[in-house]
């Protein structure tokens, strides 16, 4: 990797100095209490962060008013009784050596009933109608012009309360459709007061609040305005509008400016997935850079440090938020600066922290289990080294043996492929995901990092983990392939979803592709054979696609199947395959799809043919992931490292 010198000079945000250009973007939680208190979790979240060496944090939405919070477990400022408990996160971050901001929300139309007792306020009484629950068929209230004001008033006080409580500045979160974007947004806005119409008057309540916070915490402490350069929906602003809002935000004394992108109609521009390039939000930053001299920061799917150096360089951004790359590995700005760029785990854009958020969860990382556990996963050296042998190189068994290597186990990974990775590399297989053939790389480097001795292409035979002589054996031998009883399955023309994402497939397949299933693992399988020029239909059982996947995952690939002409045949059953095609039924009515291919994707069933053979009475053994039951990427991780936490 290269010096990174952009990314790793220092600048000043107002009167704060600061080490380097990374800064942690602010994700809410749901680890803090129902009445808005921080908890030890958060603080060891945090400090984690700071310890990997970024060089500001900002903290997660801060309510300024109860019936602001965007649900029951965030993080509060709305009353003097959270002082202390802010006070305790700014020590501790303080200890690392890093500055820390506070960020000021009011959530609007965007909270639920059940998170504040009451029908939500807005600018005007327009609903958001397509999140879904909670949100459907509730109005909120288009607050007056004497709540406005309140509302002026209690961002002050918010603010107060984080300089008694130490942080180093404040942000007001104007972004992703909460109050302060609900005002500047003419889909939003149907106010015509003088909080209404113009573009000014839509302004002009985000200009109040900057001007109340800026007398309650003086000239020289920052103040940063959060903003989405483009709402990207039908009715919503575009970046021309920004940049007049910026100029204005400049004109009022903010130090910095924000940019990111979406709201809660058009979310994937949040928290953009897999299928959005990365750095998307980039140019409009560089357009709002080119109007105002305040520093700029941007972040959107912005995941290795090569990347957002290069931002820096061109002179497109002057700082770069991560908040997903963080979570994903903490340590992220320490190792790119070291030189350590393989050890980085990054980020896949799964969205798993997004939806759990938004499923009133707590958030937690697929690739990486310790994010909300720092404290309780933490590694220590093995009370007594032992020889663990793991069987299968797939993410469960790669985190095993990472983990207890590095504790002092004298470990041995047998994989029976030429390649480590597992079920990674059939997902890496269709376009847009390059993130998944990474994480197994990095899986596998880190592998060997950690010490373990890695044996590929053996295949683990009772008789093979006896000759390696293994006080522990490790059994995470994946799933292979369901292949259901259906008439003509065995058909040369039949293949699993396996079969072709691994490549065996290529150039042997018809022009038309009948696919069975449309979990996740049929619509990867569509996404491969279309970026290969087949004609493709889906059969699903079920009403929807993708039953196994997240909203966000569900509709920004859906939209790129409708777009691409695929045809899904929803609530419809296989009843068998003949030479000609599938036949399938639908409202009792049988009819033979064309087909000159047949691709089953139906799930898959656990693979313990090893743990069969192996005498239980002569040695200790834990099974985890797939082995145990099929299911996602987290699990496997997570099993993985609990069990090489635990020899």
């Amino acid at each position: 990797m290269d010096q990174l010198t952009h990314l790793f000079s220092p600048i000043k945000i107002g009167s704060l100095l600061i080490k380097n250009r990374l800064v942690m973007a602010p994700m809410a939680l749901n680890y803090s209490t129902e009445k808005g208190k921080i908890v030890q979790r958060q603080i060891d979240y945090y400090v984690e962060r700071a310890r990997g060496g970024v060089g500001l944090i900002i903290s997660e939405s801060n309510y300024v008013s109860i019936e602001g919070r965007g649900a029951i477990n965030r993080m509060g400022l709305h009353g003097d009784e959270m002082v202390p408990e802010h006070r305790r996160l700014v020590e501790a971050i303080h200890r690392e050596n890093t500055p820390i901001i506070a960020q000021l929300h009011h959530a609007g139309r965007t909270t639920s009933v059940g998170a504040i007792g009451q029908y939500p306020v807005s600018a005007s009484a327009t609903p958001l109608l397509t999140r879904g629950e909670p949100f459907v068929g509730v109005i909120p209230r288009a607050l007056t012009v004497p709540e406005i004001a309140h509302l002026v008033e209690m961002y002050g006080e918010a603010a107060r309360r984080a300089m008694e409580a130490g942080f180093d500045g404040i942000l007001v979160h104007a972004a992703h459709g909460y109050l302060l974007n609900q005002f500047l947004s003419p889909q939003t806005n149907k106010r015509t007061d003088q909080y209404g119409g113009s573009e000014e008057n839509r302004a002009r309540f985000l200009l109040e609040i900057v001007d109340r916070v800026r007398k309650v915490i003086g000239p020289r402490v920052p103040l940063v305005v959060r903003l989405t350069g483009e709402e990207h929906v039908e009715g919503g602003y575009r970046a021309e509008f920004i940049c007049k809002v910026a100029r204005w935000l400049e004109e009022a004394g903010v130090d910095e400016i924000s940019i990111s992108a979406g709201n809660y109609e058009e979310m994937e521009w949040m928290c953009a997935p897999r299928t959005f390039p990365e750095g998307h939000n980039v140019e409009i930053a560089s357009r709002v850079k080119e109007v105002v001299k305040l520093p700029i920061s941007v972040a959107g799917r912005i995941r290795r440090p090569e990347m957002a150096d290069r931002i820096i360089r061109e002179g497109k951004a002057d700082l770069i938020w991560m908040g997903r790359a963080l979570m994903a590995d903490p340590h992220l700005p320490r190792k790119a600066q070291e030189g350590r760029a393989e050890e980085i785990r990054e980020c896949i854009s799964c969205n798993l922290c997004i939806t759990r958020l938004l499923e009133g969860l707590d958030v937690q990382c697929t690739v990486n289990p310790e994010s909300g556990h720092e404290r309780e996963l933490q590694l220590s050296p093995a009370e007594r080294p032992r020889k663990v042998v793991v069987v299968g190189g797939g993410p469960a068994g790669l985190e095993a043996a990472r983990v207890a290597a590095l504790r002092g186990h004298r470990v041995t990974l047998v994989e029976q492929r030429d390649r480590l990775g597992g079920q990674l590399l059939l997902a890496a297989a269709p376009p847009h995901s390059k993130e998944m053939e990474a994480l197994a790389r990095q899986l596998a480097q880190q592998v060997k990092t950690a010490g373990a001795q890695v044996l590929v292409g053996s295949t683990a035979t009772r008789q093979t983990v006896d000759d390696l002589r293994p006080d522990v054996v490790v059994v995470a031998t994946g799933a292979r392939p369901l292949v259901p009883e259906l008439p003509g399955v065995e058909l040369p023309h039949v293949f699993t979803a396996h079969d072709l994402l691994s490549g065996k497939l290529d150039g042997r397949l018809g022009s038309r592709v009948v696919v069975i299933g449309g979990g996740l693992t049929g619509v990867a399988a569509v996404e491969y054979l279309l970026e290969r020029g087949h004609q493709t239909t889906i059969v699903e059982m079920l009403e929807w696609l993708m039953a196994d996947g997240n909203f966000i995952e569900k509709k920004t690939l859906t939209r790129e199947l409708s777009e691409r002409g695929v045809a899904v045949l929803a609530r419809t059953r296989a009843e068998g395959i003949t030479g000609r095609g599938v036949v399938v039924s639908r409202f009792g009515e049988k009819q033979l799809l064309p087909a000159d291919s047949v691709i089953m994707a139906v799930g898959v069933r656990s693979e313990r043919g090893l743990l069969k053979q192996l005498d239980l009475d002569q040695v200790e053994v834990h099974v985890i992931g797939d082995a145990v039951s099929p299911r996602r990427i987290q699990h496997a991780l997570e099993e993985g490292a609990l069990v090489g936490r635990k020899l």
